[in-house]
């Protein structure tokens, strides 16, 4: 039976940084995180301890007090201490695991041709046998990381557009392990692209369908032949797919209001507004589609959120459609309710205040700090036939 007091220093060992010295460890710290401190245990790790001193030519030594003569440290020399610990326990030493992980890399970087494939995986080699990070992959779990490069190749060589729970039961067999490894596979998508933006979404892995949900004047013209949404009383959803295709994408409306939250846009869509009306918040693939089809001189609004977030998804609209949009009643409303703002949410506001994009936004931000305050931030809260007076009087806006 191969000593736990050995077990212990070899778990010790492992976790140290590599250095120039001999690794020494407290000898009473070694017995007391191994639970082997006190009573028969005791006795017992201390007899493996000597025997294996004896036994190892010198690697291992035990230091004792000048005066006691009782053991104060445990040392492993720098050369051949490791060999002779793990080859003792039975274990790969840390030094031939960072070989083997190594060569694991340089293996996975002949399974794709692209050149930032095989980049990446050479820089992961070239860590493995530094001892340096190799996120997203673990140092010590060999299965897992086989596992796990298995999953982004079959991500990086994802054909088509698929919902990510069917794309992980075809690449990994489970409709769920794609969501979990999420955070894994961004952190080696974007590396190896060398993009800190790109998502699964980029890839053709879609956790929602790129669809979006409106209201009001439009039409498509598809194999000549033109379908005029506006007939519908209801909202209506469009494919992203069906906006590519259309030859032509018409509106009669000359004012689009894009709403954040869903209630919100049903009630107003209950209603003639005599806009279109378009439910998004941050903008998907079909949103940002669908204004890159409409006429260039369409007037458009956005009705959020007064809160940092909600200015935040303002400055997405702007920027990811390279429209500007207005504000429509998104303005501070005190509340005594409120709670302070948070330091995350401060942070958003001077990062939005620096934008060139929002500068008309200024004045509502700066209250915003001013207050340490949201207010009634939610749209929910603004009455209805105020919204509507706004809308009515954009369009008349619009329209002169």
């Amino acid at each position: 039976m191969i000593s736990p007091a050995l077990f212990a220093l070899a778990d010790r060992f492992r976790r140290s940084r590599s250095s120039a010295r001999d690794f020494t460890v407290e000898y009473e710290t070694l017995l007391r995180e191994a639970g082997l401190d006190d009573g028969d245990a005791r006795e017992i790790a201390e007899t493996d301890l000597r025997l294996a001193e004896r036994e190892s030519g010198g690697v291992l030594a035990l230091d004792l007090a000048k005066r006691s003569r009782l053991p104060i440290r445990v040392r492993l020399r720098r050369e051949g201490g490791a060999a002779w610990l793990y080859g003792r326990i039975g274990q790969a030493s840390p030094g031939e695991e960072r070989m083997e992980l190594a060569a694991f890399f340089r293996c996975a970087s002949l399974r794709d041709c692209s050149p930032d494939w095989r980049n990446w995986c050479e820089g992961l080699a070239q860590r493995a046998e530094d001892g340096g990070s190799l996120r997203p992959f673990a140092r010590n779990d060999r299965e897992g990381n086989r596992e796990f490069l298995e999953i982004l190749l079959g991500v990086l060589r994802w054909e088509g557009e698929s919902l990510i729970r069917f794309a992980s039961s075809v690449i990994c067999g489970d409709s769920k392990s794609l969501e979990r490894n999420e955070p894994r596979l961004l952190i080696a998508i974007r590396s190896i692209r060398n993009n800190e933006a790109l998502t699964l979404e980029d890839l053709g892995i879609l956790r929602k369908p790129r669809t979006l949900n409106f209201h009001g004047s439009l039409s498509v013209m598809i194999a000549g032949e033109v379908i005029d949404f506006s007939r519908l009383p209801g909202p209506c959803g469009i494919s992203e797919t069906n906006l590519l295709v259309a030859e032509a994408v018409l509106t009669t409306a000359t004012l689009c209001l894009t709403v954040e939250n869903e209630e919100v846009f049903l009630e107003l869509a209950k209603q003639n507004t005599g806009c279109l009306l378009v439910l998004t918040s941050f903008p998907g693939a079909a949103v940002r589609c669908l204004f890159a089809r409409l006429p260039t001189a369409l007037r458009c609004l956005h009705f959020g959120d007064c809160d940092p977030a909600g200015f935040d998804i303002l400055r997405d609209l702007r920027e990811k459609t390279g429209r500007h949009f207005g504000a429509l009643c998104m303005e501070f409303r005190p509340s005594g309710g409120s709670p302070a703002l948070s330091a995350e949410e401060q942070k958003t506001i001077h990062r939005l205040l620096s934008n060139p994009l929002m500068q008309d936004t200024h004045p509502v931000l700066q209250t915003f700090l001013e207050e340490n305050s949201k207010g009634r931030f939610e749209q929910e809260t603004v009455p209805i036939p105020d919204v509507f007076a706004a809308i009515r009087s954009a369009v008349r806006a619009a329209i002169s």
